[in-house]
C-alpha cells in the first residue's frame, strides 16, 4: 500500500521473484482524498516498469557512460566528494521536490555536515520562507485540506486546482455542493471552478498581486489606476468576505514578494482565515520544511547551535549559493562538484551543458534524463513506489508512504546517501537515528484489509522467504525530525513553534527568481508521466473529450 498525497492502495504480485505493481485504487477510502482519486493515481504506477529505467550506476569512461558496480560507483562518488570537501563550499548539492522527508532532511544534513557546505537548494515551486514569514508577522496559521471541506468560504487567487491540485479542487467543489460554502476566485484566466464560484473577479494577465494590494490598502492603493472598474467588484468581494463565519484563503504562484505579505496581511482581518499557499511537485513543501535552503536549516530556522548540537556535529556558518548561484559557479570553475538528487536543473532552467565542463557532476535519478545524460557519474535510484518514508502536501498535511514493489537494480535515495556518509567516515547510525531497521526484500505487509486475507504475508510464509531487515530505516529518521521540529509530530505541519524565517539578504532579493512552478496540469508534466503508457492511453482517448480548452482568458 503507498499513501502518497491521497491514500491510494497498490494491487501487486509476485512477478518472477519480485513484487510487481498491477493496479491502483483508493478502495480503502481512508485517507484525506475520501473516494477520490485522480487519474494519475489510479493509472500513472506502470513508469516503474519502463524499459528505460535505469538499474545499473554509470560512470563516464573515455567519453561515454558505461555500467559499472554499484561498489565502484560509490568509491569513486565518495573519493571526489572527500577531495572536494576540503575546499569549503566547493561542492553544490541539488535536492528534489519528489523525494521523501526523510530523504531530503538526511541529504541536507549530509552536506552540512559531512560535506562542508550550505550550498544546498531544489527546484523551488512556492516561496515558503515569505510565505511562514507573513504567517509569523501577521499572526495567521495554515489550513489542513480537512479545512478546506469544511469552512464557510473560499477565496482562491490564481492558479488552477483542477488540473493542478485536483484533490483540492474536490474539496472546494464538495464543499460548495453539500456545505453550501461560498467560493469566491480571483483570476485571469476563466477556470474551470468558476462553475461553482458565488463570485468570480477576472483581472488583467498577471495582476493578481494588484488585486490583493487593492484589497490591503483600499483606495489608497495605487493598483487602483491598473484595475479601474474591478475596484468595484473587490470592494463587494471584501464585505462579503468580511461576513463570513470562516475563510481559507488559497492563493497560487501568481503571487511572489510583497504580494505574499499582503494577501496574508489582508486576511488576517478576516474571521478565523486560514492560508494554503499552492506548489508544485510532490514534495515541494516537504523539501523547504526539511531545509534544502542555502540560507535556512530545518523549520526555516537560522539558529545553527540548536542544530549542531542536536546533529553533534558543525555547521558552515556562512549562508550556501542557490542554484543558479550553483550553475554559475560550476561554469566558472568555482564548484569542483555538483551532486543533484533527483531534479532535473537542465531542463527546468534550460541550462546549456557547457556549464558543467569544469565540475564533476553527480546525479542520482530513475531515468537518463536531460542532466544525467552530461553526468559523469549516475547512480540509479529508486521510485516513490518502492520505498517507505513520508511526504508534506502543500496544505501541510504529513501523510505515510510505505513500499509495495521491488526493482531490482536501483536504492533509495535514502540507501545511497547514507552509504556515501559512511565511506566518508560519518556515523550512520547519528545520521538516521537508531532503530530496529525495516524489511529489506518485500517492503512492509499491506495487511488484511476489508475481511480478505494477507496475500503478501500468505505468499511469503508459502515461499519460505526470509524477511531480511536493512539499516537504512526511514522511521528513525522521522524520529529524529520529530525530536528536533515538534510540529512533524503532528499529522497537520503548522509550525506553531517560534522559528526564524527570515531570508538572508541576498535570497530576498533574488526570490522571485528562483521560484519556477511547474505550470503544467496531470497529463503535461514530465518528471514521471511521460514514461506511463497507461496514463498516455488515457491522454489519447481524452482528446475526443468536451472541455479542451481549460485555459480561457478573461
Amino acid at each position: 500500500m503507498r499513501q502518497i498525497r491521497c491514500t491510494t492502495t497498490l494491487g501487486t504480485r509476485p512477478v518472477e521473484g519480485r513484487m510487481t505493481i498491477m493496479r491502483g485504487t483508493n478502495r480503502d477510502k481512508g485517507g484525506i482524498n475520501g473516494d477520490f482519486l485522480c487519474i494519475k493515481g489510479r493509472y500513472a504506477f506502470d513508469f516503474v516498469e519502463h524499459a528505460e529505467r535505469l538499474t545499473m550506476p554509470l560512470m563516464r569512461i573515455d567519453g561515454a557512460l558505461k555500467p559499472v558496480s554499484w561498489d565502484r560507483a560509490l568509491s569513486e562518488a565518495a573519493r571526489r566528494l572527500d577531495a572536494a570537501r576540503q575546499t569549503p563550499g566547493a561542492i553544490g548539492v541539488v535536492g528534489s521536490n519528489h523525494s521523501t522527508n526523510e530523504e531530503n532532511y538526511i541529504l541536507q544534513k549530509f552536506a552540512r555536515t559531512s560535506l562542508n557546505t550550505n550550498n544546498i537548494d531544489h527546484r523551488r515551486t512556492a516561496d515558503y520562507p515569505l510565505f511562514f514569514t507573513a504567517l509569523r508577522k501577521h499572526g495567521a496559521s495554515t489550513a489542513s485540506m480537512a479545512n478546506v471541506l469544511t469552512s464557510s468560504a473560499i477565496l482562491l487567487v490564481g492558479g488552477d486546482p483542477t488540473y493542478q491540485h485536483p484533490l483540492l479542487a474536490w474539496q472546494i467543489r464538495n464543499n460548495v455542493r453539500l456545505n453550501g460554502a461560498h467560493l469566491y476566485i480571483i483570476n485571469s484566466r476563466q477556470i474551470k471552478l468558476c462553475r461553482q464560484a458565488k463570485q468570480f473577479i477576472g483581472v488583467p494577465n498577471g495582476c493578481e498581486g494588484e488585486t490583493v494590494r487593492w484589497l490591503t490598502s483600499g483606495s489608497d492603493s495605487p493598483a487602483e489606476s491598473t484595475l479601474g472598474s474591478k475596484c468595484v467588484e473587490l470592494a463587494g468581494l471584501a464585505s462579503a468576505l468580511r461576513a463570513e463565519q470562516d475563510v481559507v484563503i488559497v492563493f497560487g504562484a501568481e503571487l511572489q514578494d510583497q504580494d505574499i505579505d499582503d494577501v496574508v496581511k489582508f486576511g488576517a482581518s478576516l474571521p478565523q482565515a486560514k492560508f494554503i499557499c499552492l506548489s508544485g511537485g510532490a514534495n515541494s513543501r516537504g523539501a523547504a520544511d526539511m531545509g534544502l535552503l542555502p540560507d535556512l536549516l530545518p523549520g526555516y530556522e537560522t539558529d545553527r547551535k540548536r542544530w549542531s548540537e542536536g546533529w553533534g556535529a558543525t555547521i558552515p556558518e556562512k549562508p550556501g549559493m542557490n542554484l543558479r548561484q550553483m550553475v554559475e559557479a560550476a561554469q566558472s570553475g568555482l564548484l569542483s562538484v555538483l551532486y543533484v538528487v533527483g531534479s532535473e536543473p537542465v531542463k527546468d532552467y534550460a541550462i546549456d551543458v557547457s556549464s558543467f565542463l569544469n565540475t564533476y557532476l553527480i546525479v542520482e535519478d530513475l531515468f537518463l534524463t536531460s542532466t544525467a545524460a552530461v553526468a559523469d557519474l549516475v547512480l540509479p535510484s529508486s521510485s516513490p513506489y518502492e520505498k517507505s518514508g513520508t511526504f508534506t502536501n502543500t496544505c501541510g498535511d504529513l501523510q505515510i508512504i510505505r513500499k509495495a514493489a521491488d526493482c531490482m537494480g536501483p536504492r533509495s535515495d535514502l540507501e545511497i546517501i547514507l552509504q556515501l556518509a559512511e565511506r566518508l567516515g560519518a556515523d550512520v547510525g547519528a545520521y538516521r537515528g537508531n532503530g530496529p531497521g525495516v524489511r529489506g526484500e518485500f517492503g512492509d505487509s499491506r495487511g488484511a484489509q476489508c475481511g480478505e486475507a494477507d496475500r503478501q504475508a500468505v505468499w511469503m510464509s508459502t515461499q519460505g522467504a526470509n524477511l531480511r531487515t536493512i539499516s537504512f530505516d526511514p522511521d528513525s529518521v522521522l524520529r529524529e525530525i520529530q525530536n528536533l521540529l515538534p510540529d512533524y509530530r503532528a499529522p497537520h505541519v503548522s509550525f506553531s513553534h517560534d522559528i526564524s524565517c527570515t531570508p538572508s539578504a541576498g535570497e530576498t532579493v533574488q526570490a522571485a527568481a528562483l521560484i519556477k512552478p511547474y505550470g503544467d496540469d496531470l497529463f503535461s508534466s514530465e518528471a514521471f508521466g511521460r514514461y506511463s503508457a497507461n496514463l498516455n492511453s488515457v491522454l489519447e482517448r481524452s482528446l475526443t473529450l468536451p472541455y479542451q480548452s481549460k485555459i480561457e482568458p478573461v
